[in-house]
C-alpha cells in the first residue's frame, strides 16, 4: 500500500486516514528518563499505603500489589469528584517491563486486574470501571516502575456508551456479535499478527493508532473475569510478542480492557494503542485520525517479516 486511504471502523461511524507516505521509520528513542528521586513503588520505599489487593511470593513478601492512589482525581469521600483510583504495582523489581515478565507472572497481574475490576464495579454509585496501563512518557506514564491503573467512575463515558450502542445496533441488524464476525472475516487477511486456540491478535483495518493491536478472545465472553487460565496464558504470549516489539523500538503505549457495561451482551477485548506520534489539528478538531503506518505493514513488523533497517522505503 503506497496511496492514502480513508477507512471506516468495522461497525462504528469512526474514520481514519491511513497515510503510509507520511510514515517515519520506527526508531529507538530510549527509555523514560529516570528521576533522581525516590521510587515509592519499590519495596524499600513502600510505606503507609492503603492496600486493596496483594499477591505474595513464597517468603510472604508481596510480588503484585494494588493500592489506593494518594494523588487521585477521584476519591470515595468527595461528592464532587466521586470514585476510586487504584494503582496495581506489577512487580517488586524496578526497571522491568511487563513484556519481560514470565507468562505465569503476567497471568497473576491479570488476576489482580480481575479482582479489582470485580470489586470496584460493585461500589455504590459507580457506573464504569476501566483497567488500563500507560507505558512511556508519551503515553502519560509519570513513574518508570511497571504498574497499571484501575479507575471507578460515577459516569458512563460517552465513548463507552457509543461503543455499546453501535455494538447493539450491529447485533440487531446482523444477528451476530461484531467482534466474533471480525475474527471470522479477518482470519485470512494480512492483518493477523498471531493467534492460537484462545486469542486472536489483530492489527485492525481502520486502526486509529500506528502499530495498533486488538487482542480478541475467540470465545464470546462479556467480562475480563470470564477469562480462563488458558486464555490468560494466551493473552500473556500475545502481550510479550506485541509489547516486546514496541519496547524494541522504544515506543510508548497505552492498553485498556473493554468489558460489558452492565448485564448486556458484549465481547470483552484488549486494545493496545502505541503512541509514536502526537495528534494535531485535524485529529483534535474533527476526530478523524491520520495513521502513518498501515495495519498491514504493522502486522509484518510484529510477525518479524520486515527488517526495518533493510527497508529501502526508509
Amino acid at each position: 500500500m503506497t496511496k492514502s486511504q480513508i477507512r471506516k471502523d468495522y461497525f462504528k461511524d469512526e474514520y481514519v486516514i491511513i497515510a503510509p507516505n507520511r510514515a517515519k521509520r520506527p526508531h529507538r528513542v530510549g527509555t523514560i528518563a529516570e528521576t533522581t528521586g525516590i521510587c515509592h513503588f519499590c519495596p524499600a520505599n513502600f510505606a503507609n499505603e492503603t492496600i486493596t489487593y496483594r499477591d505474595n511470593n513464597n517468603d510472604g513478601d508481596w510480588e503484585i500489589i494494588s493500592v489506593i492512589n494518594k494523588f487521585a482525581a477521584l476519591t470515595s469521600n468527595n461528592s464532587s469528584a466521586y470514585g476510586q483510583t487504584e494503582v496495581i504495582i506489577e512487580t517488586r523489581r524496578h526497571g522491568l517491563d511487563i513484556n519481560e515478565f514470565s507468562l505465569s507472572h503476567i497471568v497473576r497481574v491479570f488476576n489482580a486486574y480481575i479482582d479489582r475490576f470485580t470489586a470496584l464495579k460493585e461500589m455504590n454509585g459507580i457506573k464504569h470501571v476501566i483497567v488500563f496501563k500507560n507505558e512511556g512518557g508519551k503515553a502519560g506514564a509519570s513513574i518508570a516502575h511497571s504498574h497499571s491503573q484501575v479507575i471507578a467512575l460515577p459516569i458512563l463515558p460517552p465513548k463507552v456508551e457509543n461503543e455499546a450502542r453501535e455494538y447493539g445496533k450491529y447485533r440487531l441488524e446482523h444477528l451476530a456479535c461484531p467482534y466474533c464476525d471480525i475474527i471470522k472475516n479477518e482470519s485470512d487477511k494480512p492483518r493477523v499478527i498471531w493467534q492460537d486456540e484462545n486469542i486472536f491478535a489483530l492489527s485492525p483495518y481502520a486502526s486509529d493508532a500506528p502499530y495498533g493491536v486488538w487482542l480478541l478472545p475467540k470465545r464470546h465472553i462479556r467480562l475480563i473475569s470470564d477469562l480462563t487460565r488458558s486464555e490468560k496464558e494466551s493473552i500473556a504470549i500475545a502481550l510479550k510478542i506485541v509489547l516486546g516489539k514496541l519496547d524494541e523500538f522504544g515506543i510508548s503505549y497505552n492498553y485498556f480492557i473493554e468489558n460489558a457495561i452492565n448485564s448486556e451482551d458484549y465481547h470483552m477485548h484488549i486494545k493496545i494503542a502505541p503512541r509514536p506520534n502526537i495528534w494535531a489539528g485535524l485529529e483534535l478538531g474533527t476526530g478523524v485520525i491520520i495513521n502513518p503506518i498501515s495495519p498491514e505493514y504493522a502486522t509484518k513488523i510484529y510477525r518479524g517479516e520486515v527488517k526495518i533497517e533493510n527497508d529501502p522505503k526508509f
